[in-house]
C-alpha cells in the first residue's frame, strides 16, 4: 500500500501534539494545511484516522498506522547511521510510558547513555503503574511499565521483577498517631498521603491488611514521587513507598516502616509494540539490564 508521507507526518503530529493547531505549528503549516492533509490520507486509506476528542486520539485503524509510522522513522533513523556513521545525525523521538516511581529510581539512569548514543529524545508519560498500559493501548507511547500482564495485540510483555513497597511514616507522625500501635482505630485517626486519584496503592494495603477503605481517610494528594516522599518526611501522613526509594532515609532514621513485616510486592512488565528493529532491540535490552542491576525481587 502506497502511503502518502506528507499524510502520515501530519496524521503523527497531530497525535503527538494532541490537537490540529499545535500539530501545525510543529510542522510551520497552517491549521487547514494540516486538516487537509489528514483528509487525504482517510480517503485514500478509506480509514477514519483519529478521534476528535481532547486531546485528539487514534482509532484502531490510526493506531496501526502509527505504529507503522514509527517504525518506518526508526529505519529511517538507523539507516542514516548505517549509511554515514561518523556523520552527526538528527534525534529521533521516542514515546515511553512509566509510573512514578520507575521514573524517580532507576529508568534515567538506565536510559540516559543509551539515548546519547542512539540519538533518542524520550517523550516520558508519567501514569498511575496500572494506567499506562492504556496509553500502549491507544497508540500514544512505543513502549510502558505497567503491573498489568494482560499482553496486548501485537505487543510483547517481558517481566521485570517486583518491586516491594513499605507502609512509611516519620518517626514525629508515629509517635503522634500509633504510639499505642499499628490498628484500624488507630489508623482511622490519621491522614493519608495519595499520588493522585488514580492511586490505589494504600486502598489495596489497608484493605488487605486492616479491612479499611481508603476513601474513608483523610487526603493529601502530591502527584509526583518526590513530593511524595518529601510529605513522608514532613510528617504529612502515612502513605506506601517503594523501599529501593526510602530505604536510606529509613536507614538515616528520617523516616520508619509502620507494618515492616507486611511488605507490599509489586510486579512490573515492560511492554513494547513488536516493531522489528535494532533500535527496539537495543530498548528492551537496556531496560531489561537495569531493571536487573537495581535487584528487583
Amino acid at each position: 500500500m502506497d502511503i502518502d508521507l506528507k499524510g502520515l507526518s501530519a496524521f503523527m503530529a497531530i497525535i503527538r501534539q494532541g490537537n490540529f493547531d499545535r500539530a501545525a505549528q510543529a510542522l510551520f503549516i497552517t491549521p487547514s494545511a494540516i486538516s487537509q492533509r489528514l483528509k487525504l490520507l482517510e480517503e485514500k486509506l478509506g480509514q477514519t484516522l483519529v478521534i476528535r476528542s481532547i486531546p485528539v486520539r487514534p482509532t484502531l485503524a490510526g493506531t496501526a498506522l502509527l505504529k507503522y509510522g514509527q517504525q518506518l522513522e526508526q529505519l529511517g533513523h538507523m539507516l542514516e547511521h548505517d549509511l554515514q556513521p561518523s556523520a552527526q545525525h538528527g534525534w529521533l523521538h521516542m514515546a515511553i510510558a512509566v509510573n512514578a516511581d520507575t521514573l524517580a529510581t532507576w529508568l534515567l539512569e538506565c536510559l540516559a547513555p543509551w539515548c546519547k548514543v542512539q540519538r533518542v529524545l524520550l517523550d516520558i508519560r508519567v501514569d498511575d503503574q496500572d494506567q499506562t498500559h492504556h496509553l500502549l493501548q491507544q497508540g500514544e507511547v512505543l513502549a510502558c511499565i505497567s503491573a498489568r500482564e494482560k499482553v496486548s495485540q501485537g505487543c510483547r510483555c517481558t517481566p521485570l521483577g517486583k518491586v516491594r513497597y513499605q507502609f512509611t511514616v516519620s518517626p514525629a507522625f508515629y509517635a503522634e498517631y500509633f504510639a499505642k500501635g499499628v490498628n484500624k482505630e488507630t489508623l482511622l485517626t490519621a491522614p493519608m498521603i495519595r499520588f493522585n486519584l488514580k492511586d490505589d496503592l494504600q486502598h489495596y494495603y489497608l484493605r488487605q491488611h486492616f479491612q479499611l477503605e481508603g476513601e474513608d481517610f483523610a487526603q493529601h494528594i502530591l502527584p509526583s514521587a518526590e513530593s511524595f516522599v518529601q510529605g513522608l518526611i514532613l510528617g504529612m501522613g502515612f502513605g506506601m513507598a517503594p523501599e529501593m526509594q526510602v530505604r536510606k532515609l529509613v536507614e538515616q532514621g528520617q523516616l520508619v516502616y509502620l507494618t515492616p513485616d507486611l511488605p507490599l510486592d509489586i510486579p512490573l512488565f515492560w511492554h513494547q509494540w513488536g516493531i522489528e528493529t535494532e533500535l527496539m532491540r537495543s530498548l528492551n535490552s537496556i531496560i531489561l539490564a537495569g531493571a536487573k542491576q537495581v535487584h528487583f525481587l
